[in-house]
Formats: C-alpha cells, structure tokens, sequence
C-alpha cells in the first residue's frame, strides 16, 4: 500500500476537522439581528448551496477513505468482504458525484465571482466569513479532490452506472432547489432572482450540462492517467520475465 494515498486522507480530514470547527462559529459573536440582510439570507440558505453540499460529502469521503485505510494497515476482519464492498462505494461516489460537482463549484463560483462577485459573493460577507474561509470552500476543494484522482486508483463503474447515480443526485439537488423557490418565493442563489423564469431554468439547464460533462472529464483522466501506468507495470513485468 503506497503511503501517498494514506497522506492525503490524512491530511483532509484534519483540513476538515480546522475548517468547519472555525467555519460553525462564524457570525457567534453577534446577535442574529445584528446581521447584514446580506448575510442573513446566505446563512438562512446555508443548507440548500451546492457548495455546502460538496464540502459535507467531502468531509464524509476522505473520513471513509482514511478509515479504510486503517481496515487495510490493521488487516481487520474481511466479514462478507466488506473492506472491498466499502471501497467499491467511496469509488462510486467519488466518480459519480464528488469529482464532476467538486471541478464544477470551483470553476463556476470563481468565474462568476471574477465577472461580478455581488451576484453570488456580496462583498459583505467578508466582515463574517474570513477569505481563508472562502477559499476553503471554494479553493481547496479542487487540489484535494484532484489529488485523490492521481494517487488513488479508483475503480470507476460504467458511463451507465455513472449516469444513474449522477442524475440521482441531481434530482435530489433539483428538489431541494426547486423546493426552496415554492417554498420562500425566492431563489436559493441571488443570481436568478435579477431573471425572469424561463431565462433562469434555461440557465439551469446549461449549467446542469456543464456539472454533467465534467463527469466525462473526470473518466477521460483517469484512463489517461492510470492507462499509462498500467502500461508501465505491463512492460516492467515484461522485462522482469525476459
């Protein structure tokens, strides 16, 4: 076992156990009404961001990944083969949903927050919530989930495999997000709310696009990456029996 893999997990989780220790406590030292109108109606809507959504299921997949890696340094019990059950489930997860929305929240919020941060990032919520903070949850998460990718060699399940889950998951965020406009009459992101309906479903649905076909990046490097280290063991162990 290589102890790359084992570093990087590691490393996350602790990141993580920093991160939302701090990131809970933002806003604790001042009475709610105090709060920025700004600010108050992100931290209402806290729950219902994909970005939160990625930051939790991260938090979860690197905390399975280490605890798996301790089932396999402990040799532990193997009943009904678990230990391979469990990693065929953080592969699947990992593939289908965390790789394609972590590429996905990095690249969109940072493209829009350079085109116009108050649409998505006021201003304001600097005085709450530090920029280390910020690029935690919108930074970070990239290098880390990259990084999985090339030091981890994930068994990836087919396109069709890949597909089911993925639309499983956007459904459910469609609920919820959908859910919320029914709900509070206003949109989970600011953005939306400056356009009419039909303008911003149709947005929806582009940006729905975009989330799926990171999914395709994120199999194309992984059978370009370890594609080419599989041809390395094969002409190793070609020259080891010559």
């Amino acid at each position: 076992m290589s102890i790359y893999p084992m570093l990087l997990h590691a490393g996350a989780c602790l990141w993580y156990v920093f991160f939302w220790n701090n990131f809970l406590a933002n806003g604790k030292d001042q009475k709610e009404s105090d709060w920025d109108p700004r600010y108050r109606d992100i931290h209402e809507m806290g729950t219902r961001f994909l970005t939160n959504w990625n930051l939790f299921m991260q938090t979860l997949f690197f905390s399975g990944c280490l605890f798996h890696d301790l089932m396999k340094i402990l040799n532990g019990p193997n009943w009904f083969q678990l230990g391979s059950k469990f990693q065929t489930l953080l592969s699947l997860c990992y593939s289908s949903i965390l790789l394609p929305t972590g590429i996905f929240v990095c690249a969109t919020f940072w493209v829009m927050y350079a085109y116009d941060r108050e649409i998505i990032y006021p201003k304001i919520v600097d005085s709450y919530i530090p920029y280390w903070q910020n690029h935690g949850m919108h930074t970070t998460i990239l290098p880390l989930i990259l990084a999985e990718l090339f030091t981890t060699r994930h068994k990836f399940p087919s396109i069709t495999a890949s597909m089911v889950i993925f639309l499983g998951f956007g459904v459910c965020y469609a609920v919820v997000f959908l859910g919320t406009y029914v709900e509070k009459g206003r949109w989970v992101y600011p953005l939306f709310g400056l356009l009419s309906l039909p303008i911003s479903l149709a947005i929806m649905a582009v940006l729905f696009i975009i989330l799926m076909s990171f999914l395709f990046v994120g199999i194309f490097i992984q059978n370009m990456y370890w594609g080419k280290e599989e041809k390395k063991r094969y002409r190793k162990a070609v020259k080891k029996s010559s």
